[in-house]
């Protein structure tokens, strides 16, 4: 069989655009396409494979012409359901013959949509659905949508098929390696814990090791650990970084790395002696909110227990970049987090930082949470459907959305003043208290390094504008007794700031844009539904569902009142998950509950004393219809009791 496996991007998506706008980098695109390439690895060599990722080889539909394949699989993210159906569109008019398969984090969206252009869907991860797909495929009958069952062993997975793309991959501007999957966290807008689990798992150390090898050999200069959460196991995360050293100081030029990870590493200085030393420029780290009550409405508690900028500055003064993560618009928020989070980010020297409004992707706790209370709009103008880093879909609690974005936009021409961003980078790199232990590179590196430091040169001389011209160079000034091991570092983070300067430019158009129109057009601004009754198919396996529920919470709990909060709560989060997705009670139904029941029991536990009494083995009688009310009201009203 001849598959096609597709990468959507856009040659006008800004990222784009601005990556290619900074000619040292020789880069089309900040990431490489990892989810296509380890669907290419899952797939039997009798199968002719080809990868196109958007973002490098141009429009899809400019290769289709006169091509033929069996399958053509597209991978999304949230953002990109729009494009997606569009590049489905076209596969199904220049390739008629070819089954269309979409497959991604928020997929499901597209689950019951646009049946005419998508044939299948792969919900969650694929390591298991997708070989049982092509085996069933070869026999001519195929499912709809394939759900994966278990969290696949990932001591099993093989590398990304890198080896396809080979001529491609010095025009990223990183490639990524996947570690671990899973995030022990909660957070209430996340949807990664749907797809991944918050149990992380991990590849064996040498399957790492193995696969930055494989990169090294391929010239790579820059790798993105690609987890949800680096070091959501510790343990892990030393013994691999202890290897991870002394693996790269062997290599004649040591490769770079950049990774998302939490703030609690601000308290481990081991752990950031070892990122140091295996030449982490920097760390991405979801900090949200300078407002504590705005990071209990996002369920951040790890961000509460933890002073964050103390953190931040322990971080940094090991020459490591705090890549930080912010958002506006928690119930919390009033119109004064604006300015109290400019001031943090300048009193917390980070001089590399995404701030976004709020959003709730469909789906999670904090979607059906705002959906019931009638705070979920809907975005379904064209220019806006692919731009919800830039244009919320929820209705703040203590503002406008026209305040929301007004007040971003402001903010963003403020924060990315290049006088400003210099502040901050100064005190960053004076900060810098702990030199990295990483090798210095060889003859043939360094040559290499002038060439590059010429073009950086020039760049910077006679391309930019003279503000980020005398910025760059007072920051080379300052570090002129640690230009050894901080000229790498410096550019990263100046290229960094770059690219957010000119991302700023282009999101503040967007979002006065908006403004305006909405401004004009409140009419057009639609409220979705925030009627979410209870599903017929739960109503139908009610029974079922629930003494799977009642068994797995009566197996911690003997409190009458916890399991019975717990079950509702469970069910709730149940019927969140699956909708009317589902025919019949299956493994996959019945681990989802399970996994229900165990996000939802220790928070309803831990306000409730436990009790000696003996519950019944068996739900008792009248239990069912006593769950099905309490849920029906939690559905309507929002009277959760979680």
């Amino acid at each position: 069989m001849k598959i096609l496996l597709i990468s959507p991007g856009s040659y006008d998506d800004i990222n784009s655009q601005i990556t290619r706008a900074i000619p040292y980098l020789f880069a089309k695109a900040i990431f490489s396409p990892h989810a296509i390439a380890s669907v290419a690895a899952l797939t039997p060599s009798e199968h002719e494979v080809e990868i196109h990722d958007e973002y490098i080889r141009g429009p899809v539909e400019e290769i289709l012409p006169d091509k033929s394949y069996d399958i053509i699989g597209i991978s999304i993210t949230s953002n990109q359901g729009k494009h997606c159906q569009e590049i489905a569109a076209h596969c199904k008019r220049l390739v008629p013959n070819a089954i269309v398969v979409v497959g991604g984090i928020g997929v499901e969206n597209l689950i019951h949509q646009n049946q005419e252009f998508i044939d299948i869907v792969f919900s969650g991860e694929c390591e298991d659905t997708w070989p049982q797909f092509l085996e069933d495929f070869k026999k001519g009958k195929y499912q709809r949508i394939y759900k994966n069952i278990s969290k696949p062993d990932m001591t099993r997975i093989p590398p990304p098929a890198w080896e396809l793309i080979r001529e491609d991959i010095p025009l990223y501007n990183a490639v990524s390696v996947q570690t671990t999957r899973g995030c022990p966290f909660d957070c209430s807008f996340c949807d990664v814990i749907y797809t991944y689990g918050r149990k992380p798992r991990s590849k064996t150390i040498e399957q790492v090791l193995q696969e930055i090898r494989k990169l090294y050999e391929m010239n790579v200069q820059m790798i993105f650990v690609a987890d949800d959460n680096f070091v959501g196991n510790k343990k892990y995360a030393k013994e691999l970084l202890n290897q991870l050293v002394e693996l790269n100081n062997s290599f004649t030029h040591p490769i770079g790395f950049i990774t998302q990870l939490d703030i609690t590493i601000g308290e481990d200085d081991e752990l950031l002696t070892l990122l140091a030393n295996s030449n982490f420029l920097a760390v991405m780290i979801g900090i949200e909110s300078v407002n504590e009550n705005s990071l209990k409405n996002l369920n951040k508690q790890q961000n509460v227990r933890i002073s964050i900028p103390d953190a931040v500055q322990n971080i940094q003064s090991y020459g490591i970049v705090v890549l930080a993560h912010m958002i506006i618009g928690a119930d919390s928020d009033d119109l004064t987090v604006f300015q109290k989070t400019a001031d943090f980010i300048r009193e917390a020297n980070i001089i590399h930082h995404i701030c976004h409004p709020l959003s709730a992707p469909p789906g999670t706790k904090m979607w059906y949470d705002f959906k019931r209370q009638g705070r979920i709009i809907s975005l379904d103008r064209d220019e806006i459907t692919d731009k919800l880093d830039i244009i919320s879909n929820i209705i703040p609690k203590q503002m406008t959305r026209v305040e929301l974005f007004e007040g971003l936009a402001d903010y963003w021409e403020k924060i990315y003043d290049p006088r400003v961003f210099m502040e901050r980078a100064i005190a960053f790199i004076t900060g810098i208290k702990q030199k990295p232990d990483v090798k210095k590179p060889g003859f043939g590196t360094l040559w290499k390094l002038r060439k590059m430091l010429f073009r950086v040169f020039t760049f910077f001389i006679f391309d930019v504008e003279k503000e980020h011209r005398t910025v760059f160079f007072t920051l080379l000034l300052t570090a002129k007794s640690k230009l050894s091991y901080l000229m790498p570092r410096i550019i990263y983070l100046y290229t960094s700031y770059l690219m957010d300067y000119k991302r700023s430019v282009h999101d503040i158009q967007v979002a006065r844009d908006y403004v305006k129109w909405e401004n004009e057009n409140p009419d057009k601004v639609a409220i979705e539904s925030s009627f979410i009754p209870i599903p017929d198919n739960i109503w139908t396996h009610a029974a079922e569902l629930l003494t799977f529920a009642y068994h797995r919470i009566c197996e911690k709990h003997s409190n009458k009142e916890i399991v019975f909060q717990s079950v509702v709560s469970a069910m709730l989060d149940f019927s969140d998950w699956f909708g009317n997705s589902f025919d019949s009670v299956g493994e996959l139904q019945k681990r989802q509950i399970h996994l229900s029941c165990d996000r939802i029991t220790d928070p309803i536990s831990g306000s409730l004393q436990e009790t000696t009494e003996e519950l019944p083995e068996n739900p008792p009688a009248g239990f069912t219809r006593e769950i099905l009310d309490a849920l029906d009201n939690a559905i309507r009203y929002r009277n959760m009791y979680n």
